[in-house]
């Protein structure tokens, strides 16, 4: 238990949670009152919001309509007397055509109004939490513009092309629900995830066991489901039949009834992570020049280099300087060639004017593992030499005074120095 609290410790990490949940003593309910009596106020209910009222009574009234079976509508529309694997599957799709939103969207070149082409024939694979989910696209036609190789108006785009994105208002391009690579996507609240597990320790090989386990869990659920389906059958006509069910196949089985399954690679995964940070590098910089630095902590690492990739078997990088401010925030973050003191004053200069430009004050302490740092600090922060009183080396020791009946010879030439080595040894 002490290990586990010390680690807590080394992360921040709090454990605490947020906003209010149900207080109601586990299970007891509405149901379980007389109508007449007093409920205590503290096991009563805390009201929903209107929003949620509203949706839950509408998903009530659509599920009073029942069939001859008793059967409401989702039930009744979704119902099959043969289950086979693939039913299991149950392929979700995102539709994703933000013409159908917004009046026009423009051409990223000419911002000339484009026109709806065709549906993309191939349906983009999505990676979630535990599970995949297809994308439905469009391609958008620009009447204007040229290709360039064939010199006919044939340009289009894909409606989850960045260029499309970008164009599109904030509120609907938020819309869109997932993070492309060249041939794959990942969803958005699954790489959200993953940035949290990146920020609290887990690396990148870990997070893509992690994720392979939960895609194979919640497939081994739905095997274990068909499993539960062929047993209740022997209990019918059909165990007397003699009739044959399709196996359910290996999660990444390939052939035309498998599941073909997916879970990426850690190096997929870190290239993710990679692209979105080079997407966001300008939003990083300008956050880290708005924090403040009143008290700061210089430090040179020597591990994050040793993963960068090499010239000719040479590191071009070899230190990472690091300051953080008193709360623990990234100030300056630079790879530099070496330790010199000029691979970082731009960067130290840069952190003093930023503090100015946004009206924080400058530093008044800094903590360094090397001393000969003093000087330089002094003189990239003038603020850490205000009201500074040195302290004089060995100031609790008197003063030496050489004592009268001592006289001083000064021996400048080998000549005259050989004679009082002599005496000396």
């Amino acid at each position: 238990m002490d290990d586990i609290t010390t680690n807590d410790e080394e992360t921040y990490a709090d454990g605490e949670g947020i906003g209010a949940g149900e207080e109601r003593p586990e299970g007891v309910e509405d149901d379980d009152f007389d109508e007449e009596v007093d409920e205590d106020q503290s096991l009563r209910r805390r009201p929903l919001p209107p929003w949620l009222w509203n949706s839950f009574n509408a998903r009530v009234d659509e599920s009073k309509p029942r069939n001859v079976q008793g059967l409401p509508p989702l039930y009744a529309d979704k119902n099959t007397r043969h289950v086979t694997p693939s039913d299991l599957f149950n392929p979700q799709f995102f539709l994703w055509d933000p013409q159908a939103l917004c009046k026009s969207i423009p051409c990223p070149q000419c911002k000339a109004p484009l026109q709806r082409h065709q549906h993309i024939p191939w349906p983009r694979r999505c990676v979630d939490l535990n599970s995949t989910f297809w994308i439905i696209g469009y391609r958008y036609r620009c009447s204007y513009c040229l290709n360039l190789r064939t010199q006919r108006r044939t340009v289009t785009y894909r409606s989850w092309d960045p260029q499309i994105l970008a164009v599109l208002p904030s509120h609907i391009a938020n819309e869109f629900s997932a993070y492309l690579s060249h041939q794959n996507a990942m969803s958005k609240s699954l790489f959200e995830w993953m940035r949290s597990c990146f920020q609290n320790g887990v690396g990148s090989k870990q997070f893509s066991d992690s994720l392979r386990v939960q895609h194979l869990l919640a497939y081994d659920k739905l095997h274990l489901q068909y499993l539960h389906y062929l047993v209740s059958l022997r209990q019918t006509l059909h165990a007397y039949l003699g009739r044959k069910y399709e196996s359910f196949l290996p999660f990444d089985d390939v052939t035309p009834r498998g599941h073909h399954g997916f879970t990426p690679g850690s190096e997929w995964l870190r290239d993710m992570y990679d692209n979105f940070i080079e997407e966001h590098q300008h939003d990083f910089n300008q956050h880290m020049s708005m924090l403040t630095g009143e008290i700061c902590a210089i430090d040179h690492s020597h591990k994050v280099t040793k993963h960068i990739a090499r010239v000719n078997r040479e590191q071009i990088f070899t230190v990472l300087l690091t300051v953080t401010n008193e709360k623990g925030e990234i100030r300056v973050c630079n790879f530099v060639a070496t330790k010199s003191h000029s691979q970082y004053e731009t960067a130290l200069n840069r952190m003093r004017e930023s503090l100015d430009k946004y009206g924080h004050n400058q530093p008044i302490l800094f903590y360094t593992d090397n001393m000969a740092d003093k000087q330089f600090l002094e003189k990239s922060f003038p603020s850490l030499r205000k009201d500074v009183i040195p302290v004089e080396k060995y100031s609790r020791l008197d003063p030496f005074i050489i004592p009268s009946n001592v006289q001083i010879l000064i021996k400048d030439t080998v000549r005259d120095l050989q004679p009082t080595a002599t005496i000396i040894f």
